[in-house]
C-alpha cells in the first residue's frame, strides 16, 4: 500500500476530520516527548541552524516519533476496512434529522433545571442526615 488514497473522494469530510484531529493529537503528543526529554545544552549535534535552533538528540528524537506516528495515521486510516467505516458514517451522519437551534436550548435548560433540583435535594438529604448522626451518635 503506497501513499495514495483508498477510495480518493469518497467520505471527505470523515476522513480529513479524522486526519486533522490524529494529526494534532501526535504533534501534541511529540512536542509533550521533547518537552519532558529535553535537556538543554546536551547531546547537541548541530549548533545554531536559522530556524531550528541547535538540533540535539531530544529534537531528532521527537521528531522521528511524530514522523512515525503520522506515517502509523495514514497507514491505519487508509486500511479498507478504516475507510469504509469512515464513508458510511459521513453517509449516515448526512440522513440525521438535527434539532433545530429552539430545540437545543429547550433540552438544554430542562437539563440545568433538573440538575438543579437534584443538587438541592441531595444536599437537603445530606443535611438531614448530618443531623440525625449527629443526634445519634
Amino acid at each position: 500500500m503506497g501513499i495514495e488514497l483508498h477510495k480518493k473522494g469518497q467520505g471527505t469530510l470523515s476522513r480529513s476530520t479524522a486526519y486533522t484531529i490524529g494529526a494534532a493529537l501526535i504533534v501534541f503528543g511529540a512536542l509533550r516527548l521533547f518537552a519532558t526529554i529535553n535537556r538543554p545544552g546536551q547531546n547537541v549535534l548541530v549548533d545554531a541552524l536559522p530556524v531550528v535552533g541547535a538540533v540535539t538528540v531530544y529534537k531528532v528524537i521527537a521528531l522521528v516519533v511524530g514522523a512515525a506516528g503520522l506515517l502509523a495515521l495514514h497507514w491505519i486510516l487508509n486500511k479498507p476496512r478504516t475507510v469504509d467505516l469512515l464513508i458510511e458514517t459521513e453517509t449516515e451522519m448526512r440522513k440525521v434529522s438535527w434539532p433545530t437551534l429552539p430545540e437545543v436550548w429547550n433540552a438544554t435548560l430542562v437539563v440545568c433545571l433538573v440538575t438543579a433540583v437534584l443538587a438541592i435535594t441531595m444536599s437537603v438529604f445530606d443535611l438531614a442526615l448530618r443531623k440525625l448522626f449527629q443526634l445519634v451518635f
